[in-house]
């Protein structure tokens, strides 16, 4: 979850302040809208609408959220959160040579363009069929949906009507060829192949 702004006079909060409005950030960040106060008693388990109320105004008042009447959902953060997927720059590693860490990272990489987009999915590897690619069983594969390729691109489709698979895409003459990235397997060529999307990133957690 990304850090909370540092306190200042204007916005010191108590710590239920706090996890309320980390409980806001949290909830605005994954699902893109805010909870409603029912949601939020839920969660913290406050029996009165008019507990959530309180707690709700004073970070109004603080200059950490705004709010519209009349809206159920309508709690916006004055500062929008850093994006999750952003993760700090270290270090340069080669093999076999130590790690070269840097005095102070000032760099972020942004990896949300692999998950953030609504045109983006994911399939979880089963089985072993994709090492010679260094794909392996348990990995997850970033899927950008799109209906159309370039010769040698990574794909997932849909072969002759039958079920999805991982391959390379290649265009040969009025059929498709599609590469197995086990290199003991034959291509596979059909004539009727549907894109799902194109495989854009590996994720792996050890």
């Amino acid at each position: 979850m990304a850090d909370l702004p540092e306190p200042s006079s204007r916005a010191t909060l108590t710590e239920r302040q706090r996890e309320v409005y980390e409980f806001l950030r949290e909830t605005i960040v994954s699902r893109g809208d805010g909870p409603t106060v029912r949601e939020i008693c839920q969660h913290f388990k406050i029996g009165s609408p008019n507990g959530v109320m309180c707690h709700l105004k004073a970070l109004e008042k603080k200059g950490l959220i705004s709010r519209e009447a009349g809206m159920s959902r309508a709690i916006q953060l004055t500062e929008p959160p850093q994006p999750q997927a952003a993760l700090p720059l270290i270090g340069h590693v080669s093999a076999g040579q130590p790690l070269q860490l840097l005095p102070e990272p000032t760099t972020r990489i942004e990896f949300g363009s692999l998950f953030a987009s609504r045109s983006h999915c994911c399939v979880r590897v089963v089985g072993h069929g994709l090492l010679d690619d260094h794909i392996a069983e348990g990995d997850y594969l970033a899927i950008r949906r799109q209906a159309d390729c370039r010769d040698g691109e990574l794909v997932l489709a849909i072969v002759d009507g039958a079920g999805a698979t991982v391959k390379r895409y290649y265009r040969e003459s009025r059929r498709v060829r599609l590469e197995s990235l086990n290199r003991s397997l034959p291509s596979v060529y059909a004539d009727k192949v549907k894109i799902i999307g194109l495989v854009v990133g590996v994720i792996r957690q050890f």
